[in-house]
């Protein structure tokens, strides 16, 4: 009998392969939804970063105010009682011939104002230490003899100073008394007491409607750990 004569058998189905089956994807957690928004987390972690400049002349004053709007936290070092720097004694600007104080007074009143500025006036940048993204400064500031706290700036303690001495803020060419500010519109609006003019007769402390004068008050010694330090 030949192949193709071979019977096939009935009821005889071809054998089907099973394929093997896929392993099982194990399955992933969700994360976990949150409300919290944009706002508050920055609210909730604070200024990022925090940096040193010292010196609060306008150039000073622009870079504290550019770092502070981007939420770091700038540390402003001025040896003077007021920020504005040589800009604030000028009085037209070259080359518009603007008013430097209509330019300036802008800016001095933001960065007073700004949450993320901490001014340090009247003080000196003693040590330095650290590196690139790691330094430690050692803030000086020498005392007003006028509680920041509690003065209000009304100028009772100037009207009735009695002294008359050399202004160095006009550079010699002025006068003005043991109990002053450096200009009118200066930054933070405080008097201090020129100790070396000073007489010691306590009339300005008489005349203090918020008790102000402190006759006492030493230096104040804090450091300060920031990231950069910048020169202005």
């Amino acid at each position: 009998m030949t192949a193709e004569e071979t019977p096939m058998e009935d009821n005889v189905e071809p054998e089907v392969k099973e394929s093997p089956e896929a392993p099982e994807t194990p399955e992933t957690s969700e994360a976990p939804e949150t409300s919290e928004t944009h706002e508050e987390t920055q609210e909730r972690v604070g200024p990022v970063g925090s940096a040193l400049v010292i010196g609060s002349g306008i150039a000073g004053m622009q870079t504290a105010l550019d770092m502070a709007d981007t939420d770091i936290l700038v540390h402003v070092v001025e040896d003077k009682p007021g920020i504005g720097g040589w800009m604030s004694m000028l009085d037209k600007t070259f080359p518009t011939n603007d008013c430097a104080m209509c330019t300036l007074a802008p800016k001095l009143v933001a960065v007073g104002r700004h949450p993320n500025i901490v001014l340090h006036t009247n003080a000196r940048v003693t040590a330095l230490e650290g590196e690139a993204g790691e330094f430690t400064s050692r803030i000086v500031e020498r005392p007003r003899f006028i509680d920041a706290d509690k003065c209000t700036g009304c100028g009772f303690c100037g009207q009735y100073c009695p002294v008359e001495a050399i202004s160095q803020y006009d550079v010699a060419m002025g006068d003005t008394t043991a109990v002053s500010v450096l200009f009118p519109q200066t930054v933070p609006l405080l008097y201090s007491i020129d100790r070396e003019s000073c007489i010691g007769c306590g009339l300005c402390e008489e005349v203090c409607p918020a008790h102000a004068v402190d006759y006492m008050q030493e230096p104040v010694t804090q450091e300060v750990d920031v990231g950069a330090v910048i020169l202005a």
